[in-house]
């Protein structure tokens, strides 16, 4: 049974996943997985927020940009395959859920769903967004991430509720 959980509280534990393991972003009315690698977390207009990138060419982006939502649903250790495939396949051509054997469950404040298997999750709606302009990075960054020219748009989500398997 899903239980509401403190935001604020449940942050550590987040991007200690986030930083080893990766989280899943869910999109899209069918919560279309993929593994996400940054993201931050923090207080913007009063409201807590998490912040993703994702390029333009990513399946997700369109899912993002039709639905202006999307949960963050925190893995299991034991899910290093799942994460791989979210990571690796498109949801274009793939249906991950069903590849990885992820069931969903209905957000309680969003229209984007949450994955059963993951123990925590939160709903989030897309209160700014913002494109990485190649002008303003260093050229090292540019040179690493970005030798395509493949930029980031960057999606503050308002985190509307926080949830924690018991």
């Amino acid at each position: 049974m899903r239980k509401q959980i403190d935001i604020v509280t449940i942050m550590p534990e987040v991007l200690e996943k986030l930083t080893k393991l990766g989280l899943l972003l869910g999109s899209g009315t069918n919560c279309n997985p993929m593994t996400i690698g940054w993201g931050s977390y923090g207080i913007m207009w009063n409201k807590p927020v998490f912040t993703i990138m994702i390029r333009p060419v990513r399946h997700s982006f369109t899912l993002l940009e039709q639905h202006g939502e999307f949960t963050i649903n925190v893995p299991s250790d034991d899910m290093r395959k799942e994460i791989g495939i979210c990571g690796s396949q498109s949801g274009r051509d793939t249906d991950k859920l069903a590849e990885c054997r992820f069931t969903t469950e209905n957000s309680s404040t969003i229209s984007v769903p949450a994955i059963k298997e993951c123990p925590i999750h939160l709903e989030c709606r897309i209160i700014f967004k913002n494109d990485v302009i190649a002008g303003s990075l260093p050229k090292e960054v540019i040179d690493l991430y970005y030798p395509h020219a493949d930029l980031h748009r960057f999606y503050y989500g308002e985190i509307l509720g926080a949830w924690r398997e018991e």
